[in-house]
């Protein structure tokens, strides 16, 4: 196995934990990514991307470290400003290719709820990205007249969005049985009325960007509360939307309504009231963001279709796609050790 040092700062894993927790404003500790490869017989090559966060003002990356029998690896930035981890194997030389990504993470809790008054102007151009639709967020036709619905006599970015944020708790409902995140296709979502954090979170974006708020979502991984907790499972989505004159403010209806899930509450119950207020305006320091944008071509660029979303490993074997949900050949596991 070889050892690198990589000489540059990581973003800040932040950890959320879906049951409302806020206990720390600031926690610390070291994440690990293990990941092995089991190539089929006759395969050659091996091409891995991982998502790397980035430093940020709400959370830093310090100490990272690379272990593997790889051929090659480097970290790439794409369009969108992500970091990428890129990693070949030759499988004619490796027939049991693995590597370990590690870095300490310290993260921040995020409160942005002191709106300003008047709400100032902003040039839509400059915000194009966030206030289109995709092949997954569909900001035109019924998404559209739904939005204007929500957001009727309000006239305020805060009060549009904040219309919208009561909407979708208040409508939609978290399934536990979806995988993963969800795929965020968002009128699928609206016509079942469920799904899980991409899916309820991609819908809050796109009836933003429907009554003209510029919106995005963000992608990651929720932290540990405790020492030696496995975070294989724990990728989450939450959201960003503008405001002009103050800038970007988190929201995450998603996790009020896996807090009312979990709790068997109404979201319209008294006892959620809490839960459903510090969300808007805010996001709890356990989750540390790994990347933004969707329908995503890497950098180097991958062979297969753009990726929906980037939290999870991405593998292709010869130029074909590795379903890591479905197939064996790719193992993996993430950690985290609370300091």
């Amino acid at each position: 196995m070889r050892k690198v040092i990589l000489g540059f700062f990581l973003i800040l894993a932040v950890f959320g934990t879906g049951n409302w927790v806020r206990a720390e404003k600031k926690i610390s500790g070291r994440m690990v990514w293990r990941l092995s490869i089991s190539p089929p017989p006759g395969a050659k090559k091996a091409r891995l991307w991982l998502p790397y966060p980035r430093t940020d003002r709400y959370q830093r990356i310090q100490d990272p470290e690379v272990f593997g029998n790889y051929a090659y690896h480097g970290l790439f930035t794409d369009e969108h400003g992500n970091l990428i981890l890129y990693l070949e194997w030759d499988l004619d030389r490796t027939t049991r290719p693995e590597m370990v990504l590690s870095y300490r993470v310290l993260r921040w809790e995020v409160v942005r709820n002191d709106f300003p008054e008047p709400p100032q102007s902003f040039n839509p151009e400059n915000f194009k990205e966030f206030l289109s639709g995709n092949r997954y967020v569909e900001v035109g036709g019924e998404v559209r007249k739904l939005a204007l619905e929500i957001t009727r006599g309000k006239t305020s970015v805060r009060d549009k969005a904040r219309a919208i944020y009561d909407w979708v708790v208040d409508n939609l409902r978290r399934d536990p049985k979806v995988k993963g995140c969800g795929k965020g296709i968002v009128c699928k979502v609206l016509k079942n009325r469920c799904g899980k954090c991409a899916d309820l979170n991609s819908v809050f974006v796109a009836l933003c960007r429907a009554a003209a708020i510029p919106a995005r979502e963000v992608f990651g991984l929720r932290l540990g509360q405790e020492g030696g907790e496995n975070l294989t499972g724990a990728q989450h989505c939450w959201t960003e939307f503008f405001v002009p004159g103050y800038g970007w403010v988190p929201a995450d209806p998603a996790d009020v309504l896996k807090t009312a899930l979990i709790k068997g509450l109404s979201p319209r119950a008294p006892e959620l009231r809490p839960v459903r207020e510090y969300y808007f305006g805010a996001v709890d320091a356990y989750r540390v963001k790994l990347s933004e944008g969707r329908d995503l071509i890497f950098n180097p660029p991958q062979e297969g279709e753009p990726v929906n979303y980037f939290v999870y490993p991405y593998l292709e074997i010869d130029g074909r796609p590795v379903d890591i949900f479905r197939s064996p050949i790719l193992d993996f596991e993430i950690t985290w050790e609370k300091e």
